[in-house]
């Protein structure tokens, strides 16, 4: 990453042996702020053509990837669709099971919204070992519904080997921001 637009490293949280990429540097700055939502916009743009990109709908886990994908849905002019955790969702849940690098749990999405979009873009803030991301692939594909994309604010490199030995990430195009 050429500039890390005040991301930190966090060793040994949440857990010890855990490196989390802290983005409370980025988000005090409003000028990074923008500078990333905007370099999301623009990916998204040129990665899927005008005609698929009206039709589809940016989807997102809850908390951080919130602060990501609201405003790039906002801006994009695209519908939102969110993934919580399980008993926040309440018409029609659709529940999956998620196993990331250190918990695991319930999250799921409104179903009833989920039925109206059969292309989704994922957005998230760090891209890791690809658990999280594989689960929501996973999940959608299930309904018959497509992940055209997965962009992420930056990712673990040290992890690459990881997320690429990933059978369900084998052919999701993934793009990170930083």
């Amino acid at each position: 990453m050429t500039q890390n637009y005040g991301l930190s490293i966090v060793k040994d949280y949440p857990i010890k042996g855990v490196n989390f990429i802290d983005i409370n540097g980025l988000l005090e700055k409003p000028e990074h702020f923008r500078t990333v939502i905007d370099k999301f916009c623009e990916e998204i743009q040129k990665a899927v053509p005008a005609d698929v990109l009206a039709k589809t709908a940016i989807i997102s886990t809850e908390a951080r990837g919130f602060l990501f994908s609201t405003p790039v849905a906002y801006k994009l002019g695209l519908p939102i669709l969110t993934i919580r955790k399980k008993g926040k969702i309440p018409n029609n849940p659709y529940r999956f099971h998620i196993t990331n690098e250190y918990t695991s749990y319930d999250m799921e999405m409104d179903g009833d919204l989920l039925a109206k979009y059969d292309n989704l873009i994922y957005i998230d803030d760090i891209f890791a070992t690809g658990q999280t991301v594989a689960a929501v692939k996973n999940a959608l594909e299930e309904k018959g519904k497509k992940m055209l994309l997965a962009v992420h604010l930056t990712d673990v490199e040290v992890l690459e080997k990881m997320r690429k030995s990933n059978p369900i990430l084998k052919d999701l195009q993934t793009i990170e921001i930083i």
